[in-house]
Formats: C-alpha cells, structure tokens, sequence
C-alpha cells in the first residue's frame, strides 16, 4: 500500500543565539533578525554520525546555544529550520556528540551571509569523511500552484542515479529521467506544478530500481522552495526495501519519503524457562492481522533461547496491529495458551519481541517489547539492556572496561556503583552510547550479593547496536545456576 508523506519533525524558524564574550562578563549575542538579514539552515544527513551541536559565532564570540533551540542535538535525517541572521561574517561550526566529550567536525570560519541569502549546509558522507556542503534554494520563484525544487544526493551507498518525476504508476521505461547525479552533487530542477507526482530512482538507464516514493501530494507546498535530499536506509527492514530515502526540507519542516514497500521489522526471542514444561516441547507462535489477512504461523517448534529469524536480522512484515498466540506445537491456533494485547507495528519501525516469565509460576508470562534504533553510529556503541531472568529477582549490573575489576572486587564493592542498580524483572533501559572497547559484564542479584552472569571481555566495536538481554536458566530440565546474556544486534 503507497503511503503518503509523514512529518518526521516541524522545527520553529528562528531561534535567538545567546554567548559570553570571552573578553569580558559582558553578555553577547549574534545580531537577530531585521534590516539586512539572511537565513542559514542545517541538515544532517551523515547517515554514521552521531547526533550534532551547531555553534555560531561573530568576530571570535563562541555561542552556546540554549537546551531549546533547534541547533542543539541534531539527529541523522532532521533539520533545524531556517534561522534568520543579521547579514555578516560568521564562523560555524558543528560538534558531534559522542561518549567522552563532544568534538568539532565540520567548521566553516568565515561564512558569508549576504542581506536575503538562503543558504543550507547539508552534513554529508560517513562519519570518518564527513563533510560540510553548503546548498543554495532554487533560482526559480515558484508560482502559488508551483513548488521550486532543488535535489541533492547524499547517500554514499548509491552511485550514480537516475531521477524520475512523473505521474503515479509510470515505470521507469515509460518516461524519461528528469536529471542524473552523483553523490555529493546538487542539481536545480526549477518549478514543478505543486500536484501529485511520483519520484522514481533507478540505477543509470532505469535497469534497476532504487526507489519509489508512491504518490507525493506536493499542494500544502505550493509557492514554497524545497530542497529533496537523498539519504541512506540505516535499518535493517529499511534496507529490505531501499537503499535510499527522501528527506524533504520546506521552509520550517522536514519530512521524510520512505519507499512505500518498507515493512515493519520484528524479531523474536524465547527467553520463558518454563514453557517446554508447560507446553511439552516446543512451542508455536501465531500472528493474527488484518494487515496478514488473518492469522499466521509465523514460528514453529520454538526452543528455549531461540532468536527467529536470528539474533543479527529481523522479519519484515506488513505494517499493522497484531496479536501474538502462543500454543503447543500441534499447529492449531485453537490450542493457544496465552494471547497477546493488541501490538502496533509501524512501518520502518524496528521492534524485539521477547516471551518472558513463566507459564507456571510467578513472574507471569508475557511478551516484552523492545523498541529499537539499529542505525550504526560510527563514533560509538549503543547498547540496551533487558532483565528478562525471573529466577534472578532484582539485580546490580556492572560495565566496567575489561580486566579492570574482578568478580571480587564486584562483590565486595571495589568496582563501584553499577550501572544499573536495582533493575527489576522485565526492565528494559534505554539506550547507552559507550565508546567502542571491550567491557565485563556482571549481574548481581540483590538477594545473593554473588555473581550470577559474568561476562568477561566482551567486544563492543564501534556502529555495534546491541540489546543485551539477561536471562535464567532452562527451568525444564537445565543447570539451575546456569544464568547468562543473550546478545541481540544490528
């Protein structure tokens, strides 16, 4: 089904930048809009980087900008809107923030910003080259029933691309390409009627398809100049539809394009100890969605820690809202044994569902639902972490950076405070941005004090995503002091 634009982020336009000379105590401030003023935008589109800070200065006057403004921590795929300067000279700069302190990447001193200038720097390429490419709006003045449109390739996964514009439903053999570039380049495509149109991206000649946007509605921009830039597909599901997406920068928002094939992606772990006693074996699982046409099997004879279809990838599914049967392997839906509360699976969404708790004893069974984020980050490891082991109760999680602490230090409290302190059955945390190294991981049940899950030397190379999931013992027929970690990744 074709899917229209979403809104991924409306920012406000202008936002007053407020610093401290450094001569003196005195306040200062970049000259605000009036008399001989332009605008400035910022794009991030590294598709690798971390999330950035923008800072603007006036003749050696450092801005830090307040926690509201748009400058501050600009995520991949966002835009901060147009903020309105005096006309002058500036430096800007942006700073990535990754674990440890934030570090400037891209500076450009001395910039120029002319009276009525529009100007947009686009932050391009993967973290280890990346870079600042200033973008000028179209030199067409769009009429009311118009949009001016310039185009920029800023996906390093594709090479050279054709680009279509043209009604819904033409292939690509039907028309001819409306332009062709390279990544880094730019083109201005002028005026185009502000109706329902369809962009296309095809490998030179339209031999293989890259992407399609499905029907774009482009009237709520008319009279508007916007600038479509294309970037990478950072999720696994993306990934599975296209490698690139369109972002869309109108004049105080961003929107972005995904091709309408992308799916929801679902991933599923059997982390419930006692349910090859209560079922007999092994169990199955069902969806049932409109989305599916009904209900599905979608695992059959699922083991205890068990990750389908695997702990590195995901499913991808119609999106929807599903309810998940759980039942003894006979593959019949009729014999389920615990049925699910309505779950909304979203398209482009990433989610981990984890069956947790036991079938026979308290904590109840239940599925856990992770959200996540699976964009590599070049500059860092994120990580997450899940308690999904009922016989451990409440328990202390240290990461500490590998042989710096031992078991007994961790016990008799050498090591510190821990990272998570307390966390209760069926937690699960946000992410953590760690720099890239090796790290031990224990958990301590509060009622014990000892050691349950020692994980030693465990590598977390920087882009890794990773949910770290604790778990139990197999209550079936396993070692009861058998606890340990199942690493879900990216």
């Amino acid at each position: 089904m074709r899917r229209a634009l979403s809104l991924l982020v409306a920012v406000g336009a202008a936002a007053a930048l407020a610093g401290c000379n450094d001569d003196d105590d005195n306040n200062s401030s970049v000259p605000g809009p009036g008399e001989g003023s332009g605008e400035v935008r910022v794009i991030h589109a590294s598709p690798d980087a971390p999330p950035v800070n923008i800072l603007v200065s006036e003749s050696g006057v450092t801005q830090r900008n307040d926690e509201t403004s748009p400058l501050d921590n600009l995520d991949f795929g966002e835009s901060t809107g147009y903020l309105e300067l005096a006309a002058g000279t500036y430096d800007i700069a942006v700073e990535g923030i990754v674990p440890g302190g934030n570090v400037e990447v891209i500076s450009f001193p001395g910039f120029e910003l002319g009276t009525d200038d529009r100007v947009t720097v686009v932050a391009i390429d993967s973290v280890a080259r990346i870079q600042g490419l200033p973008v000028a709006d179209s030199a067409s003045e769009p009429a009311s029933d118009e949009v001016a449109v310039s185009v920029l390739h800023a996906a390093p996964n594709a090479a050279l691309v054709d680009v279509y514009v043209v009604a819904p439903g033409t292939a690509p053999g039907d028309a001819a390409p409306a332009f062709s570039f390279d990544f880094g380049e730019s083109v201005d495509a002028g005026n185009l009627p502000a109706g329902v149109v369809e962009i296309l991206v095809t490998a030179p000649g339209g031999s293989e398809a890259l992407y399609n946007s499905g029907p774009v509605d482009l009237a709520p921009f008319g009279g508007q100049k916007l600038l479509i830039t294309a970037v990478s597909t950072t999720s696994n599901v993306g990934e599975q539809a296209a490698p690139v997406k369109l972002l869309v920068a109108a004049d105080d928002a961003a929107l972005v394009l995904a091709d309408p094939d992308t799916g929801s992606g679902l991933r599923v772990l059997h982390a419930s100890p006692d349910a090859a006693t209560a079922a007999g074996g092994p169990v199955e699982v069902f969806a049932t969605s409109e989305a599916l046409g009904g209900s599905v099997e979608v695992i059959d004879a699922f083991d205890y820690l068990e990750t389908v279809p695997g702990p590195d990838s995901f499913v991808s599914v119609p999106a929807g809202d599903y309810v998940f049967d759980v039942a003894p392997d006979t593959n019949t839906i009729g014999d389920s044994v615990f049925t699910s509360p309505e779950l909304p699976l979203g398209a482009g969404e990433e989610r981990t569902v984890i069956a947790a708790g036991r079938v026979l004893a308290d904590p109840a069974f239940g599925l856990l639902v992770v959200d996540e984020d699976n964009r590599a980050i070049g500059t860092q490891a994120s990580v997450k972490v899940v308690h999904a082991a009922p016989a451990a109760g409440n328990v202390h999680v240290y990461v500490t950076p590998a042989g710096e602490f031992s078991v007994a230090d961790v016990e008799s409290g050498l090591a510190g405070d821990p990272l998570l302190a307390d966390f209760a059955f069926a937690g699960v945390t946000d992410y953590v941005a760690v720099p890239p190294g090796g790290y031990d991981v224990r958990v301590v049940p509060v009622a014990s004090g000892m050691v349950a899950i020692n994980a030693e030397g465990v590598g977390l190379d920087a882009g890794l995503v990773a949910t770290v999931v604790a778990r139990g013992p197999d209550e079936s027929d396993g070692d009861p002091a058998d606890f340990g970690l199942v690493l879900l990744t990216n």
